[in-house]
């Protein structure tokens, strides 16, 4: 199969990624970890970390490895909806607001009422009405209320959500929580995601939620969220070898300090519009650059996902249809990956969330999954008795099987497929009274997971006041 970029290209970014993090450097704004590096032998100027070649191999050899050999079958599959949206938009009256405790709970009962999705985050980020006193251990401590699904923490402490602005502490009694909850210490209990700051840096904040991540010995994922002519360089090349090397910077510092430690990487990067200086994530740049960094991850086996189901636009309309596809399935056309992970519900690149649109981009995942699907090859030997039975009858409809038509065709329960008959029955063709209708028994199955006595104690200090029992 051809890729976007060949072996040649990718070792050489390879090369270049390391010449940058070893002469260009590194910010770490933190002088616990300068200091760690410079016990190591890496040369320390100001607040910048220069990590040498040998070191950078020393914490790739530790790296536990991604298997990209075993072939399986294609699909798409949803980790939460919105990624980690501020704000939410209105679907009926189209205003777009600050989240609330209100939409972060309404956000788990999609993410529980689906298979779709495997994990769960509190996609809501910073609700404005959360009154805990620390508001990110709050939105921990909600996802292990209202969802029984992997927590895939994609929000990080800030010292506007941590109790007396202390980020590590919060990190740190968050992930202690989740570890208590379940009585889980021996392995990881949760995976924590890490977002750099670019053009090359990690500053106090990211830095004390990577340490907390590191010295409570939970999974960990770095994803580099950079912006091409803005905070990266303003080619594509240029912006995916940038994110390589700050993310390879990271990796060091944990794999050093912690040999072995679990360590993924993925990329929320794309190009900006010099127009607007806005982010354009739904995009063909933005997959392209996602693809290149998932081949340079490829090559030194680094676990890596990509990801999918973007969108720029403010309404859900033809545009955020059209963007949310291309994002997901173009990744299957330009190298050789077995899943896509998406956010359902994304606008505005990752600010805000539609909860109309999530149920219309589930709709789409299951579309593209049944592409990936592909069609059963196998040649009935009883084909020519029911083409003779269908010829007699004049039609299929009584003999043939609901399902082998099952099998074969996918029954959309959401799209218009009523034809021009029914053009003016809005029940029947109106899609977002239809997605309305979908959301609503949605809501009303979900079911609040079963949890222990003691588990519901062990919440309660930790949770906004309307959340608790």
């Amino acid at each position: 199969m051809p890729k976007l970029v060949d072996d040649v290209i990718i070792q050489n970014a390879y090369v270049q990624a390391i010449e940058i993090i070893e002469n260009v450097g590194v910010r770490f704004e933190s002088e616990v970890v300068r200091e760690f590096f410079k016990e190591r032998g890496a040369r320390v100027e100001g607040d910048k970390v220069f990590i040498p070649r040998h070191l950078m191999e020393e914490a790739l050899e530790t790296t536990p490895k991604g298997d990209y050999s075993l072939p399986t079958q294609k699909r798409v599959v949803a980790a939460t909806p919105f990624s980690n949206a501020p704000f939410i938009l209105d679907d009926e009256t189209g205003a777009i607001r600050r989240c609330t405790i209100g939409d972060a709970i309404k956000m788990y009962q999609i993410n529980e009422t689906s298979p779709l999705y495997e994990c769960a985050n509190p996609a809501c980020a910073d609700p404005v009405d959360n009154d805990a006193q620390d508001q990110f251990v709050a939105q921990i401590a909600m996802v292990l209320k209202y969802s029984d699904k992997y927590p895939n923490i994609g929000l990080r402490a800030t010292s506007s959500t941590s109790r007396n602005g202390d980020v590590y502490g919060s990190a740190q009694r968050a992930i202690r929580l989740v570890r208590e909850f379940y009585d889980v210490w021996d392995e990881p209990v949760m995976t924590q995601g890490i977002c750099p700051n670019p053009p090359l840096e990690y500053d106090h904040e990211c830095l004390d939620n990577l340490c907390a991540a590191i010295d409570e010995q939970q999974a960990i994922s770095i994803f580099p969220c950079s912006l091409g002519y803005m905070t990266a360089p303003e080619s594509i090349m240029g912006t995916v070898i940038h994110d390589f090397a700050m993310s390879l910077a990271g990796l060091a510092f944990i794999q050093l300090k912690s040999p072995g430690h679990p360590t993924s990487l993925s990329n929320f990067s794309t190009i900006s519009n010099i127009q607007t200086l806005q982010p354009n994530y739904g995009s063909a740049e933005c997959v392209f650059i996602q693809v290149i960094f998932y081949e340079l991850c490829k090559f030194l086996s680094i676990p890596c996902a990509i990801c999918g189901s973007y969108g720029d636009g403010t309404a859900v309309d033809y545009q955020a249809g059209m963007e949310a596809l291309l994002t997901t399935m173009l990744p299957f056309s330009l190298t050789e990956v077995d899943e896509v992970w998406c956010y359902p519900g994304i606008l505005a690149g990752f600010a805000c969330g539609s909860f109309h649109k999530a149920i219309l981009d589930e709709e789409m995942m299951r579309y593209s999954n049944r592409m990936l699907q592909g069609v059963e090859m196998t040649i009935d030997s009883k084909l020519p008795g029911l083409l003779a039975a269908g010829q007699e009858a004049g039609s299929f409809l009584v003999i043939g099987s609901m399902d082998t038509y099952r099998r074969d065709n996918y029954l959309t329960k959401i799209f218009n497929k009523w034809g021009i008959a029914h053009a003016d029955n809005a029940e029947k063709t109106d899609l977002a009274y239809k997605v309305q209708q979908v959301l609503e028994r949605r809501i009303a199955a979900y079911q609040l997971p079963e949890r222990s006595a003691a588990q519901k104690k062990l919440l309660q200090p930790y949770l906004p006041s309307q959340c608790q029992y």
